[in-house]
């Protein structure tokens, strides 16, 4: 189904929001799924943290009205037959009670994705889907070089990472289902702050995240729905501070209604909360609202 191949990008490429404390976060880039030679996505993000869960589980509500808003330019372009590149650029705004917003670019991203579940011909269990690798640069400051109380200049993780995933679709009359995994590892790298009380190092571990979801296809509308999971390794410092941190897990529950404009063209709006479901640990639990709009140019 074709609605369902082209709408299926918009439950993934939306970034994985972690606590942080713990510099954790991936996001699934917007692949080339359907019969397309190049594709633009421009998705714009109202989020606000609404708790804290420590890494003892205990929950602590927010009363400090802590925003983001993000506005991620995405593209892709097929290189062959198979393959494609990308970028991500996120540009982030944040604020807080009593703080002073900033904003800035955020962790930039690059992949490369290849098709290697292609559908070249009908099965009524085989999906079709992409494998890819994507390399994120520390392009903004993370809270390892924040310099305000309130944090409103942290936009990134502060790590380069390196992470490898799948992303899977399969369509039945009016009704899809669709998966991805990935693992990322981040790298470490040393810190000199007087917070810290001087020179540290921060090593970060592995990381991955997996993403289950369905939709109903009408005409050219498509409600859906996803259930996301993250889980990062302790991040240890060592040095002049030393910690040996603490694991990090949540589950995102998303919602989804898409509409194609025409054949090359598609909107979403989608909501998406992390203190629905689950039991997360060392978590910054957020509540998101986005709008996506793509276009793409065909073969």
């Amino acid at each position: 189904m074709k609605i369902a191949v082209y709408l299926f990008i918009f439950l993934f490429h939306s970034s994985t929001w972690a606590a942080s404390c713990c510099g954790g976060g991936f996001s699934i880039p917007a692949l080339i799924l359907g019969d397309d030679k190049a594709q633009v996505t421009s998705t714009y993000s109202y989020s606000q943290v609404s708790d804290d869960v420590l890494d003892n589980e205990k929950w602590l509500r927010r009363h400090d009205d802590n925003l983001t808003q993000t506005l991620k330019l995405e593209g892709a372009l097929l290189i062959s037959d198979e393959s494609q590149v990308g970028l991500s650029l996120p540009l982030v705004t944040k604020s807080a009670q009593n703080a002073e917003s900033t904003g800035g670019v955020g962790d930039l991203s690059f992949y490369f994705g290849h098709e290697s579940f292609p559908e070249r011909s009908y099965s009524s269990w085989r999906p079709k889907g992409v494998t890819f690798l994507q390399l994120t640069l520390p392009t903004s400051p993370s809270i390892y070089d924040s310099s305000t109380m309130s944090s409103t200049d942290i936009r990134g993780r502060g790590f380069y990472s390196l992470g490898v995933g799948v992303a899977l679709l399969k369509a039945w009359k009016v009704w899809d289902f669709n998966f991805s995994a990935e693992v990322h590892r981040a790298f470490s790298r040393e810190v000199s702050s007087a917070s810290y009380g001087g020179n540290i190092e921060v090593k970060p571990g592995w990381g991955t995240s997996h993403t289950l979801g369905a939709g109903w296809n009408y005409g050219d509308l498509r409600l859906g729905s996803s259930l996301a999971f993250l889980y990062e390794d302790p991040i240890q410092i060592r040095g002049s501070t030393n910690s040996d941190g603490s694991p990090q897990k949540n589950f995102t529950l998303g919602l989804s209604g898409s509409y194609m404009i025409n054949m090359e063209s598609a909107v979403t709006v989608s909501y998406s909360d992390q203190s629905l479901i689950g039991a997360p640990i060392n978590s910054s639990l957020s509540k998101t609202i986005n709008l996506s709009y793509q276009q793409r140019w065909p073969r």
